[in-house]
């Protein structure tokens, strides 16, 4: 199962600026929503504008529970990416990497038809408006000890072992 951006209708009648927070073993993971969408997700480190009104029963907090728990494989929400083709190709790409699974930035790159744009490809998971449900965390480097991830390498590490153990 893959997330198909956009492809999902945006959330009715909410506030033009929310967030929904959801408590994770990873500590608090903010969605921001903007007319209907998911926009952005921050890490626990990350600042939280201050003009969003909260509603954390909306499905983000509960589908990003559902995943930590093993139990969700991939997430069903209205996201949105701003960005060039390339950043949204490449993005589209990452999502089909399938849960438990890793793919190599020149594989990502090749796979969305850019085949020679595998240092593109990395910058472009690092500006990943929305880790964990775009899966850039299965973007790996070919090579041990050269891979980052906008959340540490600590949270990514723990998302891809998580995987692992809850594959089939």
């Amino acid at each position: 199962m893959t997330v198909r951006i956009d492809a999902i209708s945006p959330l009715r009648g909410l506030p033009r600026r929310i967030a929904c927070r959801s408590h994770t073993p990873i500590g608090v993971l903010t969605a921001l929503y903007e007319g209907g969408f998911i926009h952005r997700v921050l890490f626990p480190d990350e600042a939280c504008p201050n003009d969003v009104l909260f509603d954390d029963s909306l499905p983000f907090a509960s589908q990003v529970a559902e995943y930590f728990e093993g139990k969700r494989r991939c997430f069903s929400l209205p996201l949105r990416i701003p960005g060039t083709p390339f950043r949204r190709d490449v993005y589209q790409t990452a999502a089909r990497i399938p849960y438990g699974a890793t793919a190599s930035y020149s594989a990502v790159a090749l796979a969305a038809g850019y085949p020679l744009a595998m240092r593109a490809v990395g910058t472009a998971m690092k500006a990943n408006p929305l880790p964990l449900l775009i899966p850039c965390h299965r973007v790996v480097h070919k090579e041990a000890g050269k891979e980052a991830y906008r959340g540490g390498l600590e949270i990514k590490h723990f998302l891809l072992d998580l995987e692992a153990r809850n594959s089939d």
